[in-house]
């Protein structure tokens, strides 16, 4: 079947841009993620991936759009239980029905079905292909919301599970289906460092529009504290600053460190190793 669109409506379609509505984000992309692009959040354990990521998903129902998470590595029960000590309002937002989640964790993992609302049960999360089948089922009935988002955590678990290649393949086709024909944007994270992973590391980065790393601050970590930080490192059709941001996790969400507040928090350091050492 041939589908005539207007490369004037394509054009137009692939140069709009969002913002997250997270401050301590938007101010590095001053005019806003292409809403055509798949993102990536990557970085070590521990360095806020996840927590960047629920806090877009959060901020994009908040504004009224329908949000798609899929549980890989995770129950749906505890995502959004994750959701909510970022201070989610859950009890709105599933009344207003502003979540939909695929399940890829509960059957492969558990061994065991739960159906609960909201949510589509993938039964061999082991295959991509069923995985993207349940997403154009998802999609496809969310037609008449609008879909402010697709949110994966964590792809490294679809590493596991399945052939990288098979893996990498899959996201390059939930990238050009649903990112560049439907526009509809696409984050996931991805953990690093994982040594039998590491070949397809590059492979990752030239598949995606957006890279945002995550580490920890390494001067103070030598020191035994760890301080979150990202950077926003490529994002393809919009200007960004590529400087590392430290920023704080709470059930307020996530708030940029100011200089006076890591200089006391290295103070607190420099005490703690002095009244040790005394």
């Amino acid at each position: 079947m041939v589908i005539e669109l207007s490369l004037e409506d394509m054009l137009r379609k692939g140069r709009e841009h969002y913002l997250s509505n997270i401050e301590v984000l938007d101010s590095e992309v001053p005019k806003g993620f292409p809403k055509n692009a798949f993102g990536v959040i990557r970085g070590p354990g521990g360095g806020g991936k996840s927590a960047l990521l629920n806090e877009m998903a959060i901020r994009m129902m908040e504004s009224g759009k329908k949000v798609i998470f899929v549980c890989l590595e995770d129950t749906p029960i505890a995502i959004l239980q994750n959701l909510s000590s970022l201070g989610w309002d859950y009890k709105t937002l599933l009344n207003d029905e502003t979540i939909h989640l695929i399940d890829c964790f509960s059957s492969h993992i558990l061994r065991r079905m739960t159906k609960y609302d909201h949510t589509t049960i993938v039964r061999n999360p082991s295959d991509p292909d069923e995985i993207s089948d349940v997403l154009h089922t998802v999609v496809r009935d969310e037609e008449q919301n609008e879909i402010g988002g697709i949110y994966m955590d964590s792809i490294t678990e679809m590493f596991f599970q399945s052939h990288p290649y098979k893996a990498v393949n899959a996201l390059k086709a939930w990238r050009a289906t649903f990112c560049k024909d439907q526009v509809i944007p696409c984050w996931a994270t991805y953990h690093t460092g994982l040594q039998q992973f590491a070949t397809y590391d590059d492979m990752l980065t030239y598949s995606s529009d957006i890279i945002i790393d995550t580490r920890h601050e390494p001067v103070v970590q030598n020191a035994g504290l760890l301080l979150k930080q990202f950077r926003i490192t490529k994002v393809k059709g919009a200007p960004h600053n590529p400087m590392w941001i430290t920023f704080e996790v709470g059930s307020y969400g996530l708030k940029r460190l100011s200089l006076d507040e890591i200089r006391d928090l290295a103070k607190g350091i420099t005490r703690f190793d002095a009244g040790n050492s005394s």
